[in-house]
């Protein structure tokens, strides 16, 4: 399991798994049950599903900024959060909203439920 203490530590360490291209960093920040709806209509179901997920997209894509998003916390171990990422593929940008369900376990947060799609109109 990823060391992620912090909900800042796991966005850095989603970001630099996602431009990276590293699928065992990236994986080791859900839970094995997580639920991913991404940019297309179907709903990921585990983990292995979503790898499959992030495996297909294309080779330029990447993060070019994704400030700190809003948290919220449910409980002591229990956040969602809500924010923009700007990813982009080579010089085409693609501005996203995304919102994450995070749990604790022993210590480190991991991502429960991911929704990620196109913002509208920019």
């Amino acid at each position: 399991m990823a060391t992620t203490p912090t909900i800042d530590a796991l966005l850095e360490q989603w970001i630099a798994a996602f431009n990276s291209r590293d699928l065992d960093a990236h994986m080791a920040l859900y839970r094995e049950d997580a639920t991913l709806f991404g940019s297309v209509d179907e709903l990921k179901i585990g983990r292995d599903v979503i790898r499959t997920y992030f495996s297909g997209r294309g080779p330029g894509v990447m993060v070019k900024s994704y400030p700190m998003p809003r948290v919220a916390m449910l409980s002591p171990d229990v956040a969602v959060t809500a924010g923009h990422v700007d990813f982009a593929d080579g010089d085409q940008p693609m501005p996203y909203r995304m919102t994450w369900v995070l749990v604790r376990n022993d210590g480190n947060w991991q991502i429960a439920q991911h929704h990620g799609s196109p913002r509208i109109g920019r």
